[in-house]
């Protein structure tokens, strides 16, 4: 009876032991998940973070609107896309909305953004 004792005591501590590390796993998986964002789907269609769409005003293959001030992105540098995006969030540059565009992408939509842009032939 002893011997079965200790068997239900390792097998729970196994168990307790299992489900702790399932969930330190996912913790730590979550935020790769989190980070797997589509540059083309927020160009589309925003973010859940306050975002608008950049195709609303930079059109849907980046060649921007004049008449409204939105510059041509297709094609440009990542780099550059990216910084500007990061000077916009932080209040410089820009107008209000690109301001408050800017500041609803984390830094890892901007630079999916800017991927996606980049990868796009120029008007």
């Amino acid at each position: 009876m002893k011997e079965a004792g200790k068997y239900f005591f390792f097998e729970k501590k196994k168990q307790k032991t299992f489900g702790l590390l399932s969930v330190a796993l996912s913790l730590l998986a979550a935020p790769a998940l989190a980070q797997d964002v589509s540059g083309k789907d927020i160009v589309l269609h925003g973010n859940d973070n306050g975002a608008l769409p950049c195709a609303a005003c930079h059109g849907v293959n980046g060649a921007g609107n004049t008449s409204m001030g939105a510059p041509v992105l297709a094609g440009l540098p990542a780099n550059m896309i990216v910084q500007a995006l990061a000077q916009m969030a932080q209040g410089q540059g820009g107008n209000e909305i690109m301001q408050r565009v800017a500041a609803g992408l984390s830094p890892a939509e901007r630079q999916a953004v800017a991927t996606y842009f980049a990868g796009l032939p120029k008007p």
